[in-house]
């Protein structure tokens, strides 16, 4: 092979996109498609309305995941500056072990709040809520860890963090449902799933009592952290704002099986927005390593013009075949979202984009757009409800159409924040 052709080969099989991003990509995808079976399975064994406690569930655990995901990214980001392995290691051990003294009386306190949260949402089972508080004390070391492997970039480490926890996950809930646990079956094996999640996410000195002398200024390091982790804690609020407050508005205002409608639709909306997530995880380290201040932001491009190609191509196949789409995912209990379908695919494709180029923006030291994805959010929300209250009789189209119109809007003011010329740029031309 000729010399230019190897070293284009070479690099394109090093680049963002064929390198760590694509392996990434498709061990995220698995999870993802273990994720959506698991989902398929339950929304038929147990109808609309159980499905939709099912989906509240989840959507209380993926909350908390989502705010503690701020400190994943914060943690990843000081771990990619620093590059000192051995010191990013004892402060993940010191810290997760430090949070013990937060999340243990938060746990409690849940516990202690079941029922009221349960009445107050209209949650069938407080006891399942009890059972996945047992498991809050395991969130925030997981996320570290994560954090830990997503700044080293360490493959290994993070596809095996990922594969353990939709395996206990899945597997987990089918059996103690068929052993007749019900709802606290399934959030038994949601909080083993965590527990999966952080040990293979670990090594085997980890596990050990840390020594919290080998961590100077442990202290201001934790400071230091929560101030990284600050934009990035506005993001995940956007997120959960943007992708989970619809089932908390359907389960207060609608009836029990629209509600389940709504349950089915976010699934299909989740179900992109994690395919792609993978890819923020990727690009938030390759950005933090990069020393120079790019003029154009070539991975951020890449990665967009890939999720677009990759949901236009599954749109062209949804689009005429939704019914069978649905019937397949969902079942035939859910075919009025047939017509419906393709706006949550759409919905959850359109919001990975933004949440893209707020990593970007944040890994290089801009946090402004975390709280354009915020507002948006926000905004959505509020008027979201108020249609719903001012209109009760608005139909799900409408009201999803609206949701994707306004994260239309919000991708499309981020590219232009990133995309317009900064202030070196405007001087030196």
């Amino acid at each position: 092979m000729p010399r230019s052709l190897t070293f284009r080969f070479q690099a394109l099989r090093t680049s963002v996109l064929f390198g760590p991003a694509a392996t990434l990509f498709i061990s995220a995808n698995i999870a993802n498609a273990a994720n959506l079976v698991f989902n398929m399975l339950f929304a038929r064994i147990m109808g609309p309305a159980a499905f939709a406690d099912l989906t509240l569930l989840l959507t209380l655990k993926l909350g908390i995941l989502s705010f503690l995901g701020a400190l994943q990214f914060a943690f990843a980001e000081l771990t990619a500056k620093e590059g000192k392995v051995h010191q990013s290691r004892q402060r993940a051990k010191a810290i997760s072990w430090r949070s013990l003294k937060f999340s243990i009386p938060i746990m409690f306190i849940v516990i202690a709040l079941a029922n009221y949260v349960s009445g107050t949402l209209n949650f069938s089972s407080p006891m399942a809520l009890c059972i996945l508080a047992l498991a809050i004390p395991f969130f925030l070391p997981m996320v570290i860890y994560r954090g830990l492997t997503q700044g080293l970039i360490d493959l290994p480490k993070i596809i095996l963090s990922i594969q353990a926890e939709w395996v206990i996950r899945l597997f987990g809930s089918l059996l103690l449902w068929k052993m007749g646990l019900g709802l606290v079956g399934i959030a038994a094996a949601v909080g083993l799933s965590i527990l999966a999640g952080l040990f293979f996410s670990m090594r085997k000195g980890d596990l050990n009592s840390p020594s919290f002398r080998n961590v100077p200024h442990l202290d201001m390091q934790t400071k230091a952290l929560s101030r990284v982790a600050l934009p990035y804690l506005i993001l995940q609020i956007a997120q959960v704002l943007v992708l989970d407050s619809d089932i908390l508005i359907a389960k207060v205002s609608f009836s029990p099986e629209t509600a389940g409608l709504v349950a089915g639709l976010l699934l299909i909306q989740r179900v992109f927005f994690f395919a792609f997530l993978s890819c923020s995880t990727i690009l938030q380290p390759l950005v933090v390593k990069q020393q120079e201040d790019q003029r154009t932001p070539r991975e951020l491009l890449m990665l967009l013009g890939a999720i677009a190609t990759i949901t236009i191509s599954a749109l062209i196949i949804i689009l005429p075949y939704s019914d069978l789409i649905v019937r397949i995912m969902l079942g035939g209990m859910y075919s009025a979202l047939s017509s419906i379908v393709w706006i949550s695919a759409l919905t959850g494709a359109v919001f990975i984009g933004s949440h893209l180029c707020a990593i970007y923006e944040i890994a290089r030291g801009q946090s402004f757009s975390a709280v354009v994805v915020l507002c948006f959010g926000i905004i959505q929300f509020i008027s979201l409800s108020l249609v719903n209250h001012i209109f009760p009789d608005i139909g799900l189209h409408t009201y999803f159409s609206l949701k994707l119109l306004f994260q239309i809007a919000c991708a499309a003011t981020l590219i232009g924040i990133i995309l317009m010329p900064s202030k070196k740029e405007k001087l030196a031309s």
